[in-house]
């Protein structure tokens, strides 16, 4: 009876070596482009995650009487803090944390015809770009849920999934030469600035979701 009591008490260490706390390393993709990671493991139910996404694509649109041709330029790092309310029965997680960096959205406005319009009126381009750029805040709070990056998991390869919200205004800065704020007035220029920070208001909730591919050691 003894030896057979031993025998269970080796086969159950062994069932459980897999599933000791790991640090792990990761890859991913989603709305925030391309991206990687590192998780380090609190306890059984928490992480500290560390990572950096990046991505650029052009965009045109228009706001008011004007069309602009817009670069986003999404390039952050991440740090995240991962709670698990049953990490030993299931992957599910609640994540907070926040996206530390500069994304922007850089916009020139074009003209087919050699004159803008701006407040409902039309001026001569003579020659010159109007310029905006939206601004994220440096810091942005993020909250959302996900499975995978479990602390107490068997090493090796394994997939994660998350879907949340970060939180951040934008701030316009609109650049339009002396001889068009001449022409068409301060006044103008002002509402035509209101326009793009009211459309920029709009982004001021930026959804993740994102996907990858993990290693635990």
């Amino acid at each position: 009876m003894k030896n057979i009591l031993i025998v269970m008490a080796a086969g159950a260490a062994v069932l459980a070596c897999p599933l000791a706390q790991a640090r792990e390393v990761y890859g991913q993709i989603g709305t925030e482009g391309v991206g990687i990671g590192y998780s380090e493991p609190f306890g059984t139910r928490d992480n500290v995650r560390v990572e950096f996404n990046g991505l650029s694509f052009s965009h045109s649109f228009n706001t008011g009487d004007l069309h602009y041709d817009g670069t986003a330029n999404i390039y952050h790092g991440g740090l995240y803090v991962d709670f698990f309310p049953a990490p030993n029965s299931v992957g599910f997680r609640l994540t907070a944390g926040a996206l530390i960096g500069g994304d922007n959205v850089d916009a020139t406005a074009t003209s087919m015809n050699g004159t803008y319009t701006i407040n409902g009126v039309p001026y001569s381009t003579l020659g010159q770009s109007i310029h905006a750029k939206a601004r994220f805040p440096t810091v942005r709070p993020y909250v959302g849920i996900g499975f995978g990056h479990t602390p107490v998991a068997q090493k090796g390869f394994s997939m994660f999934f998350d879907a949340g919200v970060a939180y951040g205004r934008p701030r316009v800065d609109l650049d339009v030469p002396a001889d068009i704020v001449a022409e068409a007035g301060q006044a103008s220029i002002d509402a035509e600035k209101q326009e793009l920070q009211d459309k920029a208001d709009k982004l001021r909730f930026y959804p993740i979701v994102k996907v990858g591919v993990t290693y635990r050691f």
